[in-house]
Parts: C-alpha cells; structure tokens; sequence
C-alpha cells in the first residue's frame, strides 16, 4: 500500500487514514496551483484511487487496466470512508458504490 502526495512523492511507511486526511487537506484548498491538486492511494495489485477536490477515480493503473468509475460530491467523511475500504481491501464495498463515469 503507497500514498502518492500532490507533487508525486509516494509514501509507504504511514498508509492510515489520519495521513489521508492529512494529504486530502493539501489539495481542499484552491491555492493556484490546478495541476498538482490529486493525491492517490494505490496497493500491491495497481488498484488506485484517485482524489480530487471535487472528484474521486477508482482504476487499474496496470498496462491494460481500466476504470471502475467516478463519484462526486462526496463529503470528507465519505472520502475517508472509501478510503478504508480500499485500505482494508474490501472491494465488495467499493464495487457496491455508484460508480460513475
């Protein structure tokens, strides 16, 4: 399980949801800065989600990989939410979400 910062730097030692919460408030504010405003988190089989201030990408990073969805307008709490279930690897969870395009 890694982390990936807004300026790409990936983490591996801190995955918990408090260092979420953390790197998602880096990017909740506009600061001018629109092309590093994402952070992800991604585990060992290239399933990566992908935070953006008003939008979340679930994916296979992998060659050939594809996209689950997007969702929108979620609150900090759902944010938090999906991301324990990617962490935890729950996958049934995420896949039940309306995931759209």
């Amino acid at each position: 399980m890694s982390f990936t910062d807004r300026y790409g730097a990936e983490e591996h030692h801190d995955t918990t949801l408090d260092r979420l919460a953390e790197l998602l408030a880096t990017i909740a504010v506009y600061d001018g800065d629109d092309e590093h405003r994402s952070i992800s988190v991604s585990d060992s089989d290239a399933w990566n989600l992908e935070f953006y201030p008003d939008w979340l990408l679930f994916e296979n990073v992998e060659v050939g990989g594809r996209e689950v969805g997007r969702l929108r307008g979620l609150s900090d709490k759902e944010r938090l939410d999906i991301a324990d279930e990617f962490i935890r690897g729950d996958f049934s969870a995420l896949r039940e979400r309306p995931w759209g395009r």
